[in-house]
């Protein structure tokens, strides 16, 4: 029996297109196809739900339903109604892995078996694969098989322009490919010839120019997105199990009831991913955080050993003491770079936020005007070891249902929501957080003029008086002149120390985006308390999410930089 669909897990949803008058006598062999693609996905994603969305209204459909449903893999069938059809799917009507997706007002199963223009959109927008069992033909028909697939993979221009371009390609550009991969299996129409040669199913990819590049294989790619959003689930799991995991607080309202309308369990999925998210983002933080300390008091020990041997006593025991620390510093920096935390920490850090964002622009009923996809692939985050998997999560957070209409009164609620809880809230974290930065910036440039200050004062005393400071002897047993280069020298290193952490940190990345994100919140603030007109609030409030989201990719690439090499062009 399937497992009925996990909460907190983030799937990796499949959606599955087929015209409705395939040729029944192939019904087994396509079976076996899609059987055989879900085993191989399975394999990539043993910690992750793997979830099918289909139309019920399609016989081919029921009959991989059920084929999925063996697998342990859920399903989400689109349908018009419960009760329509309920012959050919009544075993599935109670079945706790398949959730159905009721969209009356979207006639799904309509005399043609086309899918409606709502249905085929909710395929396309909430799915991270296309599965299309497709006789590779194409279509003036909207919606169906070959629209969905061009649509999927973005491929402008007239179907049957790109179609006559299809290039076979044995060599793929795997930085060229992105999340927008659809899977093949080529089927026959009743309305062609059975004789007629029919390839083997693989992958699609659009390259630009209308022009689709096939691939037998699963691109590597594919497998390493695949691992990373396992590892994701993997993490989350195991945290959450051995209760190392501090739970982040939720977004929603205190009274959630009064926000019982259509979208209400669509800001719940997105409450409980950001939680998740933001959980795991503070875990790998405090982890790499801790690392960084480590490897600068290390570095502060090392330092100073030198400096005691060099100014105090010439020790052996001291280098012993010295080496020690390097050795041990170098065996601990290649076992815990395999846990990759900072990385994961900034791929948490993008995800989180841009939930964040999603979750408010959901509540203010202007979600669908925010294209994640277009920021991201802008941006190029995606290109970055451990960042392509973000596009999987963020599909499985997309509604289902028709963009809600809500009154003035409810409308009114939400935007003071809005207001409060993500504006203003931002907006006094920023302002704090900047505030603190600078403050410590001063003191940091005041402690560095006093280092400095205080070296060139032992460089002139030692330049004038270096003869006469050998012979002082301050009650330690030392001359005077090696005290001062130990103590201006132990500052110095205090100082190199603390310069090294800040810059692998980027705590210049970090000030610099505060200041970027306050500018745009306290924009967005002044703004809105002199607008009273609907559209032009959601106006300015969708270019705040693109701006915000800009900002907090940017600063994930840039804190990327300091720690790894950008990824190759070629």
């Amino acid at each position: 029996m399937a497992k009925t669909f996990q909460l907190d897990n983030s799937p990796f949803i499949i959606a599955l297109t087929a015209p409705p008058d395939l040729e029944p006598a192939q019904f087994p062999q396509l079976v076996d196809a899609v059987v055989s693609f879900l085993l191989e996905i399975k394999q990539h994603l043993p910690d992750t739900q793997v979830r099918v969305m289909l139309d019920a209204c399609n016989v081919v459909s029921l009959a991989i339903a059920r084929a999925t449903l063996a697998l342990d893999i859920a399903v989400e069938a689109l349908i018009d109604a419960v009760g329509s059809d309920s012959n050919a799917m009544k075993d599935l009507l109670d079945h706790p892995g398949v959730h159905w997706i009721e969209r009356a007002e979207a006639k799904s199963c309509d005399p043609r078996g086309m899918l409606s223009s709502i249905l085929a959109d909710i395929l396309i927008r909430r799915s991270s694969l296309l599965l299309a069992l497709w006789d590779g033909r194409s279509s003036s028909v909207p919606n169906d098989t070959a629209d969905q697939v061009f649509r999927f993979l973005g491929v402008d221009g007239e179907q049957g322009e790109a179609l006559n371009r299809i290039e076979i390609s044995t060599v793929v550009n795997d930085l060229d490919v992105t999340a927008r991969l659809v899977f093949w299996v080529p089927a026959r129409r009743c309305i062609q010839e059975e004789s007629e040669n029919v390839p083997q199913p693989c992958y699609l990819l659009s390259a630009g120019d209308n022009v689709l590049e096939v691939q037998h294989m699963m691109p590597a790619s594919l497998k390493r997105r695949l691992a990373d959003l396992n590892e994701y689930n993997l993490e989350f799991d195991r945290c959450t199990a051995d209760g190392s995991l501090v739970r982040s607080a939720s977004m929603m309202p205190p009274r959630p009831e009064e926000l019982a309308t259509s979208d209400a369990s669509t800001l719940e999925n997105i409450d409980r991913q950001f939680v998740k998210a933001d959980s795991l983002a503070g875990y790998m933080q405090r982890r790499s955080d801790r690392l960084f300390n480590m490897f600068g008091i290390a570095a502060f020990t090392m330092g100073l050993a030198y400096l005691i041997y060099d100014k105090i006593t010439e020790s052996k025991i001291l280098l012993m003491f010295y080496m020690l620390i390097l050795f041990i510093s170098l065996l601990v920096y290649y076992f815990f770079q395999t846990k990759r935390w900072f990385g994961k920490y900034l791929a948490y850090r993008a995800l989180a936020e841009t939930l964040r964002v999603r979750f408010y622009l959901t509540l203010a009923g202007v979600d669908r005007r925010l294209r994640t996809r277009q920021l991201i692939a802008l941006t190029g985050i995606y290109r970055f070891p451990g960042f392509g998997w973000i596009g999987f999560a963020l599909d499985s957070i997309e509604p289902t249902a028709v963009e809600a209409s809500h009154s003035s009164e409810n409308y009114a609620h939400r935007a003071r929501l809005v207001d409060q809880d993500w504006i203003e809230d931002q907006h006094r974290y920023f302002v704090r957080k900047v505030a603190t930065m600078q403050r410590h910036r001063f003191w940091i440039g005041r402690l560095k003029s006093g280092v400095f200050l205080a070296g060139l004062i032992v460089l002139s005393a030692m330049f004038m008086f270096g003869g006469a400071l050998h012979h002082v002897d301050v009650r330690t047993g030392l001359p005077f002149k090696n005290v001062l280069t130990f103590c201006s020298g132990s500052l110095a290193v205090v100082l190199g120390v603390w310069e090294l952490r800040q810059n692998k940190m980027a705590v210049q990345e970090l000030l610099w985006q505060y200041r970027n994100q306050l500018s745009q919140f306290q924009r967005a603030r002044t703004q809105l308390r002199r607008i009273t007109a609907r559209d032009r609030r959601d106006e300015i409030l969708e270019e705040l999410a693109e701006n915000s989201l800009m900002e907090i990719y940017l600063w994930a690439i840039h804190r990327y930089h300091r720690e790894h090499a950008p990824p190759s062009a070629h």
